[in-house]
């Protein structure tokens, strides 16, 4: 942390200043990079410090950037294409992923790769416990069973995410489904032709005039950075991208930064904006949406994703159109933006894409219900208290610190929950949950960008809660409620096989607004978590068993019989009048360890039987 090679850092108070210079010479020079794209199924990435200019066209005037910096970022084995960020990885639905991802970080850091948006095993989520210790390599492996999306990857150090994302560490994913997708012949495809990746961050930058090239001065011990005056689109400031005339163009965006929230629309006009181009939002963090929507703004939190559709066609080649820096309210602005805009698209009619969109159908699906009975609610606050004079802001859920030993929740595999999460601060507050993408069924208070609180309920959503998320912004004093399922890949009742959820502000996260659950087999759920009650006067015999198998005990209720794989996957369900004396035959099920669970009325007998 002090050695100088690092190159940046999101600066506390006094490099606001060079904000009002930033305003005044606003000018767009620097390509866009596209990052390469990395096919799977299989990924061997390597993660390192490396040098990148983050100006190499002099947009910024008020201080030199066009200067290399030392930064972080991932690569392909052999690859040295990023310098800043990562590749864009593709995720195909159904395959068998597997990686080794070697850390070779300067200073001997560690670091993790958490699969920001995916349904996974909880060992292989890349949150605070699996770190990648320097020098080792990491071996994840898990079915992609996402759907279609768009997704992302970055560190989850514990206390040290901000830092290290602000160095670089984070990356796009795109699930795909080309075979079985209804609707991918009717959207854009050719990647870096009419498919982009748009990642918007904050940055800010402290010159070391001692050495030549300019390096950056590291972050001081215990510091946690602030807002940075800069914007990056893709990892580069004063950024333009050449965009086809023909057809639709297809951004991905996603707000990578730290802090700072984005109101962004699209104009030709620079400053002042008061026309807009249309954007056709159709696919949120968690897919696609249930049909197009019109817009000409949106407010993209910290870690959320959105897809929209955008269509140059009406424009002359060399035209020039913004993306727009539109205001904030208050409670969502952590630190001002400046400029007028925050990156440029020119229109290039010698971009011609092999297979341009130029219609897509308005109906992509319908958005029903998260399907199942509620199984639990659970209700969690959004708190802010002051630490000792000077320390700024303690943030937290519930008032808890965020503790890795600490189970804060239990949730039971393949059961839907509800959960109920209050802001309870005077600051917006992006929630995000690690492994499930949710529904909002209801929110209260003030929403999006708007001024005007309201109460807002599924079906009939505004387009700014509409679709399937892991991240959504809950204003001040606002209240979210969503739905989610928690299927697939149970852990042990440990706290070693967390999954998070928090406040998407790294500063927040890092600074413990942050809680953990786990997702637990029947088994677990039932016999070791002190919150449930249960105790049915049943044994299964014999156990091992073979075509077979009985209970005894004093208990001759009707229920539900049900039996699972250790995967959570469910494999027979059949109604009983009375288990008491009677034989139930298992031989049609697959051999090995099963779980059987029988549930009367609120009473639940479970244990694992060993089939051969």
């Amino acid at each position: 942390m002090k050695n100088t090679y690092y190159y940046l850092c999101l600066l506390l108070g006094a490099v606001f200043m060079f904000a009002t210079p930033v305003l005044q010479a606003q000018t767009f020079s620097n390509p866009v990079p596209v990052p390469y794209l990395m096919p799977g199924p299989h990924f061997d990435i390597d993660i390192f410090g490396t040098q990148h200019n983050f100006d190499p066209n002099g947009s910024v005037t008020d201080i030199n950037l066009n200067v290399p910096l030392a930064t972080y970022c991932y690569n392909e084995i052999g690859n040295t294409g990023m310098s800043y960020l990562g590749p864009t990885l593709i995720f195909n639905k159904g395959e068998n992923l597997t990686f080794n991802i070697t850390n070779f970080l300067p200073d001997n850091a560690n670091t993790t790769v958490h699969w920001h948006g995916l349904n996974l095993p909880a060992e292989m989520d890349g949150g605070p416990h699996q770190v990648i210790v320097n020098g080792t390599t990491w071996s994840p492996f898990f079915p992609s069973i996402d759907d279609v999306q768009t997704a992302w990857y970055h560190t989850h150090l514990m206390d040290l995410t901000t830092d290290q994302v602000i160095r670089g560490l984070a990356g796009m994913i795109i699930v795909d489904d080309p075979e079985n997708d209804p609707l991918y012949d009717d959207f854009p495809h050719e990647y870096g032709i009419n498919d982009f990746p748009i990642v918007i961050q904050e940055k800010g930058f402290v010159l070391d005039s001692t050495t030549t090239p300019p390096t950056a001065t590291a972050i001081k011990a215990g510091e946690k950075p602030g807002n940075g005056p800069y914007t990056l689109i893709n990892g580069v400031v004063g950024g333009v991208l050449h965009v086809p005339q023909q057809g639709f163009v297809r951004l991905r965006i996603l707000n990578g930064s730290p802090r700072k929230m984005f109101n962004i629309g699209l104009s030709r006009q620079l400053h002042n904006p008061n026309t807009f181009e249309t954007m056709w939002y159709f696919a949120s963090g968690g897919g696609y949406l249930d049909h197009l929507r019109s817009m000409d703004s949106t407010l993209m939190s910290v870690g959320d994703r959105r897809e929209f559709l955008v269509s140059f066609e009406n424009h002359s080649n060399g035209d020039t159109i913004y993306m727009s820096n539109l205001s904030l309210p208050q409670d969502a602005r952590y630190g001002n933006t400046p400029g007028s805009a925050l990156m440029a698209f020119v229109v290039d009619n010698t971009i011609v894409p092999q297979n341009p969109v130029f219609s897509v159908p308005f109906q992509l699906g319908t958005l029903e219900p998260v399907p199942g009975e509620i199984h639990r609610t659970r209700e969690k606050n959004l708190m802010g208290q002051p630490n000792p004079p000077g320390q700024g802001q303690q943030w937290t859920i519930d008032g808890t610190p965020m503790d890795l030993n600490v189970i804060n929740d239990t949730v039971l595999v393949n059961t839907k929950e509800r959960w109920v999460i209050h802001n309870l601060t005077e600051h917006a507050h992006p929630f995000h949950i690690h492994k499930v993408q949710f529904q909002v069924v209801e929110y209260e208070g003030l929403l999006g960008a708007s001024d005007e609180s309201g109460t807002y309920t599924f079906p009939n959503l505004p387009d700014e809660l509409v679709g399937y998320k892991d991240v959504q912004l809950i204003r001040k004093n606002a209240t979210l409620t969503f739905e989610a399922r928690f299927d697939s890949f149970p852990s042990p009742l440990d706290a070693n096989y967390g999954f998070m959820y928090h406040c998407h502000i790294l500063t927040h996260e890092d600074t413990s607004m942050m809680h953990q659950f786990v997702v637990v087999d029947s088994v677990d759920y039932f016999t070791g978590n002190s919150e449930v009650q249960t105790a049915l006067p049943l044994e299964v015999f014999p156990n091992p068993a073979g075509k077979n198998i009985s209970f005894k005990g004093d208990y001759n209720d009707p229920g539900i019989l049900r039996f699972y794989d250790l995967t959570g996957k469910l494999l027979r369900e059949e109604e009983v009048l009375s288990l008491s004396e009677s034989t139930v035959p298992v031989g049609d099920l697959p051999r090995g360890m099963v779980i059987v669970e029988f549930t009367s009325g609120q009473q639940v007998y479970v244990r694992k039987l060993t089939l051969h």
